[in-house]
């Protein structure tokens, strides 16, 4: 599906990777996330070779994927915010086997408060929010995960315009943190702000 592609993304900078549709962002994107399968090629982070086999393999290495499309591959929609910013991390919060609820619930509230996430309670399904709130609660799972390498396909599709805003700016700061940021979008403006 995908050839001869390097990519190189530093510490704090936001890579922008743009292309029509159905010129394999996408497939690129879940290649590097171990979503797909590659037959060749390599990923390295901080000079080191990764081994990237599946999800599980990049979640452990520090790397996010914010997906196309969260409502088929994002989200669990009748899953409650609750479980679905822990829902890459689990295995960070269990101890001796159990999930801790109140460090579930304080951890949750953390992401929540902090991108502004508009919603009743962290026990609400995910598919009562709206479009941004929804895709806030994805940006919220990449972060509880601990990643440092964050790639985001099409981040601003089905969002209104203030959504699109607060997008942004948790782009610039997720960057100015030291961050590596590589942005796909469609939107040839999108990709140059």
């Amino acid at each position: 599906l995908v050839h001869n592609v390097d990519l190189f993304v530093r510490s704090g900078e936001v890579l922008g990777f743009s292309g029509l549709v159905g010129s394999r962002r996408t497939e690129t994107a879940k290649a590097i996330f171990g979503e797909l399968k590659k037959s060749s090629g390599c990923i390295y982070k901080r000079g080191k070779e990764i081994t990237v086999r599946n999800p599980n393999d990049s979640i452990n290495a520090g790397i996010g994927l914010l997906t196309e499309n969260r409502k088929e591959e994002g989200l669990f929609l009748s899953k409650s915010v609750s479980w679905n910013v822990v829902s890459a991390s689990i295995e960070k919060l269990k101890k001796y086997g159990f999930l801790n609820k109140g460090i579930e619930t304080d951890l949750v509230n953390k992401y929540v408060d902090a991108l502004r996430i508009k919603l009743p309670g962290i026990h609400r399904a995910v598919k009562y929010l709206s479009g941004g709130n929804q895709q806030k609660v994805v940006f919220a799972k990449w972060l509880c995960a601990g990643s440092d390498i964050y790639i985001f396909d099409e981040p601003t599709r089905g969002i209104d315009v203030g959504a699109k805003t607060e997008v942004y700016k948790l782009i610039n700061t997720l960057a100015e943190q030291g961050n590596a940021i590589i942005v796909i979008s469609s939107e040839l403006p999108e990709v140059l702000g």
